[in-house]
């Protein structure tokens, strides 16, 4: 049988490898609350800066090993809004689409990435939703569906913000997006924002 490879025979990982799987335990980590916004954004500053593989790996080294996975829910709890929920798209294209609940406030961090927020199919809170915006060299997109008012008070560094959704004057129009509101904050730097209108899509089961 072939022996093991002992810790010195076992190859090393390139330094860009090695980076990559940093900068994805970190975000991992904070979505796990166990590392806030700025935290997230010094460490990966800081592993973009590192020149050895020493130095990428003192950037996990307080954290756990692994990552503990999300508690399953009941098939039969009720379902309830979360209050707060994040986003974390780096050097990768991502997004929420279909039916999933959106929560009062989303906070969102691209880098260097491709993200989409649908909301044409979600379960939407009443009032108004705040979605907080850090997007850095990247492209964020969300869909509203038609009735829901956006508001953008996103700043814009060599970047562009633009569109937007308005209240639904077709007769008939769902009594819940009566009121509903998306409040946009926070920056895009050498980024795009785009908010599109699109009307939602015909499921199976509905009527008409």
């Amino acid at each position: 049988m072939p022996s093991t490879p002992s810790p010195e025979q076992r190859p090393v990982p390139s330094l860009t490898d090695e980076r990559e799987r940093i900068i994805q335990q970190l975000s991992d980590h904070f979505a796990n609350d166990r590392l806030s916004l700025d935290e997230l954004e010094s460490r990966i500053e800081g592993a973009y800066k590192a020149a050895t593989l020493v130095d990428l790996r003192r950037l996990t080294a307080d954290l756990p090993d692994a990552v503990a996975p999300a508690a399953v829910v009941a098939a039969d709890a009720p379902v309830l809004l979360p209050e707060r929920d994040r986003i974390v798209a780096i050097m990768s294209e991502t997004g929420r689409r279909g039916a999933w609940l959106v929560p009062q406030r989303l906070a969102v961090l691209a880098l260097m990435s491709d993200t989409t927020i649908d909301l044409t199919q979600a379960t939407l809170p009443t009032g108004i939703i705040d979605i907080h915006l850090r997007s850095m060299c990247a492209a964020v997109k969300i869909l509203v569906p038609p009735g829901v008012q956006v508001v953008s008070r996103v700043s814009s560094v060599m970047g562009s913000v633009h569109g937007g959704g308005a209240p639904d004057q077709t007769p008939g129009a769902p009594p819940w997006r009566a009121g509903t509101v998306v409040r946009l904050s926070g920056w895009a730097l050498m980024a795009e924002v785009q908010v599109k209108v699109r009307r939602r899509e015909r499921l199976p089961g509905d009527e008409g």
